[in-house]
């Protein structure tokens, strides 16, 4: 691969696996339908809930000897 494209490859791409410590909240299928039933809408529009949210664990500290 050329030297320009290094730069822009993601861990995914340099390793093979995922990442799923990158801490970005999602709502799992029972979250997703208390936050549907909750949810009202606001005055522009949108609609908001205050339904719980989960992330993703933190990474594990390393502990030096």
């Amino acid at each position: 691969m050329a030297e320009a494209h290094l730069a822009h490859q993601t861990s995914y791409t340099r390793t093979g696996k995922l990442n799923m410590l990158n801490r970005k909240p999602y709502r799992s299928k029972a979250q997703k339908a208390l936050a549907r039933n909750t949810a009202s809408k606001g005055a522009d529009g949108t609609h908001r809930s205050t339904a719980p949210v989960s992330f993703h664990r933190a990474p594990k500290q390393q502990v030096s000897a």
